[in-house]
């Protein structure tokens, strides 16, 4: 713990019989609400492989760390204009597992990213925040501007402390977020917002966007930062953004013309990797250009 907070992170340690737990909570909140059976069958999927397996060490313990994430700010020219846009926070699970392995090794451990957990409830559970009534994990140092990671390791745990889903108290005599969200999505009623229509799952898919959404909804490049941005468990650090790279003209027309499955070239692909869009980088072409029609008519 003393090696992860030396790095302004927060973390916990369980045992790896805990993913038990896990698999409880979320048949509870599988059964909570009701669902499309598309729902139902993926998360049927997703809890029956909750179990690290596969390893060349025996899993012993799961480590949950949580780190700060600040929004980042992108710059594109585009028709003689500027526009600044947000991209929501984002973190690279390898920079966590760098400083893991480097300890850890020095005791005769091992440890690997396990990424197939339900990272949100992990650092609930853990006792490293608490969920808001938009389904989004917060926690006191970093609000919900952060990033979960967790890592399954041989370091033997026997028992940890272990908390129910649950979430901040605040939110029961608070209806920011429900008033913010774009698509209404956030049911006060629900226990799980309905995803299927929430602008983050739409604008990370593929595909059209659908003819019901309203074309002033899209606020971030990819995401949605409304419900966040309003929170009071934000107000202490939604001023926490960092300036990413700025786009040329040319590398902003690039984009927006790019076919699907084809290559950017190096210096735009350069610069989607430098602010960690990578993996929807066939996306940004067209939440580029709903961005932009966004912005332009709420001016």
């Amino acid at each position: 713990m003393r090696e992860i907070t030396s790095h302004g992170h927060r973390g916990a340690v369980v045992p790896v019989t805990y993913v038990a737990d896990l698999q409880r909570e979320m048949e509870n909140v599988k059964n909570a609400d009701s669902h499309p059976d598309w729902w139902i069958d993926w998360m049927t999927r997703c809890i029956a492989g909750y179990m690290p397996v596969g390893f060349e060490f025996e899993p012993r313990s799961l480590v949950t760390v949580v780190t700060p994430s600040p929004k980042t700010l992108l710059e594109f020219d585009y028709k003689k204009k500027p526009y600044t846009v947000i991209s929501p926070p984002s973190r690279s699970d390898w920079e966590i597992l760098t400083y893991l392995r480097a300890f850890l090794s020095t005791c005769g451990y091992s440890v690997a990213v396990y990424d197939k957990l339900p990272q949100k409830l992990m650092a609930v559970c853990c006792g490293l925040g608490r969920y808001g009534r938009n389904n989004i994990c917060y926690s006191e140092e970093f609000g919900s501007y952060m990033w979960v990671a967790t890592f399954v390791s041989d370091l033997p745990c026997e028992q940890a402390p272990w908390f129910p889903a649950r979430r901040m108290e605040s939110c029961e005599s608070c209806g920011a977020c429900v008033a913010a969200c774009p698509t209404g999505v956030i049911n006060p009623a629900r226990q799980v917002i309905e995803a299927e229509r929430c602008l983050t799952n739409l604008n990370e898919q593929e595909g059209e966007f659908p003819d019901w959404l309203d074309k002033t909804a899209h606020n971030c490049l990819i995401g949605c930062m409304r419900c966040q941005d309003c929170c009071p468990a934000n107000v202490f650090n939604a001023d926490n953004v960092v300036q990413g790279p700025s786009f040329t003209e040319d590398e902003t027309v690039e984009l927006l013309a790019h076919v699907p499955d084809q290559p950017y070239s190096d210096a735009l692909a350069a610069k989607i990797a430098a602010a960690g869009l990578s993996e929807y980088a066939q996306r940004l072409p067209r939440n580029l250009a709903a961005l932009f029609h966004s912005l332009v008519s709420t001016l």
